[in-house]
């Protein structure tokens, strides 16, 4: 019995950011549903839960750089793992919501075509089950299990499966990002790749660019630049 309030103290914060994340999609979905896409129930929800997924997750990206330039903060690292976690859930929901209302959970309808840059989905696709992973894995059950070594070598695939969710973004309907819901969103990526890419160069260059991570993160980088040429030269 003496463990439940302990118990019940470190279940609190959950309990709150659940309620705060639900709200968070409530007003995305609200948004959608009166004023872009009205009473289009099935778009609204597409929409919502993937702008909603994308910007905890960006989000989650962010506070890692916060919690190494302001180090006080990283006693908050819970809510970092919330934010990625309930930003695997929305994009989930997105993508169940998306196979079922748009193609009818028609694969061959989806993937007409297995080039990226042609349909976006593709991107998506390749990212969902690693944040699918990031998320089921996103426990102090697994860290014991897997030992922090190999859990945060595991959690590394984020950096390829969230710029991979950025071009998925960008492509698949580009107009919905010049809306409030859109800026909000291109605000947090631009921030989340910011803090990234400032704190690998400067990890980085501190071990001279001869770590295996800082050759692993100058091939991500470089795949990236390459995919975003093809892209605006296609």
């Amino acid at each position: 019995m003496s463990n439940i309030p302990n118990s019940m103290r470190i279940l609190r914060p959950a309990f709150r950011f659940s309620i705060f994340s639900l709200a968070f999609w409530i007003l995305e979905f609200l948004y959608q549903y009166y004023l872009l896409v009205p009473k289009n129930l099935p778009s609204a929800l597409v929409r919502s839960f993937a702008l909603t997924g994308a910007t905890l997750i960006g989000a989650a990206l962010f506070s890692s750089a916060i919690f190494k330039w302001f180090p006080r903060t990283a006693r908050y690292w819970q809510y970092r793992r919330y934010l990625g976690v309930s930003g695997a859930v929305f994009v989930n929901f997105h993508a169940l919501a998306a196979y079922y209302s748009v193609y009818d959970f028609d694969i061959g309808a989806a993937y007409y075509t297995f080039n990226p840059i042609k349909n976006p989905i593709v991107f998506g696709s390749l990212a969902l089950p690693i944040f699918l992973l990031m998320a089921l894995t996103s426990t102090d059950w697994a860290v014991q299990k897997l030992g922090g070594r190999n859990w945060k070598t595991l959690h590394r695939f984020v950096y390829i499966a969230y710029p991979l969710s950025i071009f998925h973004f960008l492509l698949m309907r580009p107009e919905d990002l010049v809306t409030a819901p859109g800026i909000l969103l291109l605000a947090i990526t631009l921030l989340a790749l910011f803090g990234q890419i400032f704190w690998f160069f400067k990890i980085a260059g501190a071990k001279h660019f001869r770590s295996l991570g800082s050759f692993v993160g100058s091939a991500i980088i470089l795949f990236v630049f390459v995919i975003a040429y093809l892209i605006f030269n296609s």
